[in-house]
């Protein structure tokens, strides 16, 4: 029989069953909803990776496209100004080929109107000179600043005579600028004066070389003809500096 103690408090004490089998399904709950939680957001971590990097593919994928596309365009480019290169090239050489063929032509055509001048003024009297006339005349290239140069001096075939007298050779052109004039004995060893002597009875062939002087451009050439004689011809003719290729 409890005793009571006068003067202090008294509990009443009760037994309570113990239930272990509770606290587990509560732990297994939590364990349970954290683990759903990790696995959800495990998989959505998995897709959104997945749905990048099938982004990221299919980008790689169309920048690769875009290179071979570019590859190829610039391959076709290349064919293409390959091409045009020597397309330019074959029209360069053909159209030096008939430029070549052109100047040959023209320099054929302008001996063959010498000779006609040739054989018409043996032939046909002029007027004013006592037939005497210049046949031809022509510069052609002989090395570095060096020329060649051809003249045909003729009386007409009617006149039996023989012409006498003298042609100057005067070469005409610039220095820096400033008008230059050069005698044939200036610019040719083989010429000793300034008068070339004329002596024929049909016609007369004068030719040589000249060397030029450094600097100077030459623009045309001057020839004077005298007759010995007082009363006889006088021709004075320029050309300009036309020079043939030899």
């Amino acid at each position: 029989m409890t005793r009571k103690v006068k003067g202090s408090k008294q509990y009443r004490m009760k037994v309570v069953p113990h239930r272990p089998i509770h606290g587990i399904f509560s732990v297994l709950g939590v364990t349970l909803l954290v683990l759903s939680t990790s696995a959800g957001a495990f998989f959505a971590g998995q897709y959104q990776l997945s749905k990048n990097l099938d982004e990221k593919t299919r980008a790689h994928v169309r920048s690769m496209e875009e290179v071979d596309r570019l590859r190829t365009e610039i391959e076709s480019l290349r064919v293409r100004a390959a091409t045009a290169e020597q397309s330019v090239a074959i029209g360069e050489q053909a159209s030096e080929s008939v430029r070549a063929e052109l100047v040959a032509k023209e320099n054929q055509i302008a001996e063959l109107r010498q000779e006609i001048s040739f054989y018409r003024g043996i032939m046909a009297p002029s007027e004013g000179s006592d037939g005497v006339s210049i046949g031809r005349f022509s510069i052609s290239e002989a090395g570095e600043r060096r020329y060649q140069y051809k003249l045909l001096v003729q009386q007409s075939a009617a006149r039996h005579q023989v012409v006498t007298g003298a042609v100057r050779f005067t070469i005409v052109g610039q220095v820096d600028g400033e008008a230059r004039r050069y005698a044939l004995a200036d610019l040719s060893s083989e010429v000793e004066s300034e008068s070339i002597p004329l002596r024929f009875k049909y016609f007369q062939n004068i030719e040589g070389e000249l060397q030029l002087p450094e600097g100077f451009v030459p623009e045309g050439v001057e020839l004077s003809l005298k007759s010995s004689k007082r009363k006889g011809f006088s021709i004075d003719q320029r050309y300009g500096w036309l020079v043939q290729q030899s």
